[in-house]
């Protein structure tokens, strides 16, 4: 069987895995070990019938329905972890960084992907005016009603939302626009990452950031409930990355990829990632957009 693989955006043989819901087969690059859905939705399909505020609501009742103790156990985990750390933001802490590389005059332009309404970058916006750093907040979204939300909030704050795809919508950005990326459990909703990071390396600054959270295919819970794991949401979540995979991904996209242990723990459901300008130059992503929309008409 072969496919198209997201994070070489080339053709190469798969496997089927054991991991499938319906219609929905999670597949297995034997090249690169890549996991992805082989068929995954439409973009049209993710601003109405599959998006996010739709399909989180949906699995969050499944659970419940499902492993209702475990439900109240993970609830209750995650409250607690907020009650213990209540100021804690992982992307504030790795976008740190960026303030000493960039003039102090100089507002902060910061990209969300899949920003939904917009709460990340206002907790952002406050978080660094706490230490001086005025931000630009901007912003991209496919689903309609939380991009007018989003639009709404950024604009008040001297920003904007795009309503559209990632792909399209980071070509609205001129060129080195942006100084720092944040993608909060968004490029496993991605069905074109390469193509996607590709870009993002264009309207990236030169000494800009991604920062990136994604669920964590290689964490210990996911070997040990299988397809029950947490992780698999099914059609939207179409990727499933390893710290190698995605590794790689960076790498075929013109970025350099830096993980602290704490970003990466085997116990964690849960990954982040910076990554960074490489000195590698990127190609061209029209052959690889044909073949994505191949791959999803197939």
């Amino acid at each position: 069987m072969e496919l198209l693989c997201p994070i070489l955006g080339r053709v190469t043989r798969v496997r089927p895995t054991a991991f499938r819901s319906g219609e929905w087969q999670v597949v297995r690059c034997e090249e690169t070990g890549f996991v992805f859905l082989a068929n995954p939705p439409s973009y049209e399909a993710l601003t109405s019938e599959h998006a996010w505020e739709v399909t989180s609501a949906a699995e969050k009742e499944r659970r419940k329905s499902a492993e209702p103790l475990l439900s109240k156990l993970s609830l209750a985990a995650a409250r607690l972890k907020l009650r213990l750390f209540p100021r804690r933001n992982r992307f504030f802490t790795l976008a740190q960084q960026l303030c000493a590389v960039l003039p102090d005059d100089q507002p902060m332009r910061i990209l969300d992907i899949g920003c939904a309404a917009a709460d990340l970058l206002q907790d952002l916006q406050g978080r660094f005016a706490a230490v001086g750093r005025g931000i630009i907040p901007l912003g991209i979204e496919v689903s309609a009603h939380l991009a007018r939300l989003a639009h709404e909030t950024c604009a008040g704050m001297g920003g904007r939302v795009v309503f559209a795809n990632a792909v399209d919508g980071a070509g609205q950005f001129a060129a080195e626009s942006v100084d720092l990326v944040i993608m909060s459990s968004f490029l496993e909703h991605e069905a074109q990452p390469l193509v996607l990071l590709r870009k993002l390396h264009r309207v990236l600054s030169q000494d800009g950031l991604v920062v990136l959270k994604v669920p964590n295919f290689a964490c210990v819970n996911r070997l040990l409930r299988g397809g029950r794991w947490c992780g698999f949401r099914y059609p939207d979540h179409v990727n499933y990355f390893t710290p190698t995979t995605l590794r790689r991904l960076a790498l075929e996209s013109g970025f350099e990829v830096s993980q602290g242990f704490l970003d990466c723990l085997p116990t964690s459901d849960t990954m982040y990632a910076v990554l960074r300008k490489s000195a590698v130059a990127t190609s061209s992503v029209g052959p690889v957009e044909v073949a994505v929309q191949q791959r999803r008409a197939a």
